[in-house]
């Protein structure tokens, strides 16, 4: 098993090093009028890959926090706010207060 991944990792780095190598021989190749609008293709790549793990990473933080507060809520039936139809009702419920 052990071979298996390290052989596998290692046609990996292989086949990302020549993905690199043509990449930047792809650049050497452009005229030079065209790299600043790489340069800003590229930034916007790595604005748009790290915005995109943020926002999953923020989801997944306020999934995490309504499924406890759901769970809070189960085991602690006694907390449930109080709903007041109207206005009255609730001055009614907070006179003794």
């Amino acid at each position: 098993m052990m071979t298996i991944t390290v052989s596998a990792n290692a046609k990996y780095r292989a086949a990302s090093s020549a993905n690199e190598r043509a990449v930047i021989a792809a650049l050497r190749r452009l005229p030079p009028d065209y790299l600043p609008e790489v340069l800003h293709y590229i930034e916007f790549l790595d604005y748009k890959i790290n915005a995109d793990r943020v926002d999953a990473e923020e989801e997944a933080g306020l999934w995490a926090a309504v499924e406890a507060n759901q769970r809070y809520k189960q085991q602690h039936p006694d907390e449930q706010l109080e709903v007041h139809e109207t206005g009255a009702d609730f001055l009614k419920a907070v006179a003794d207060l």
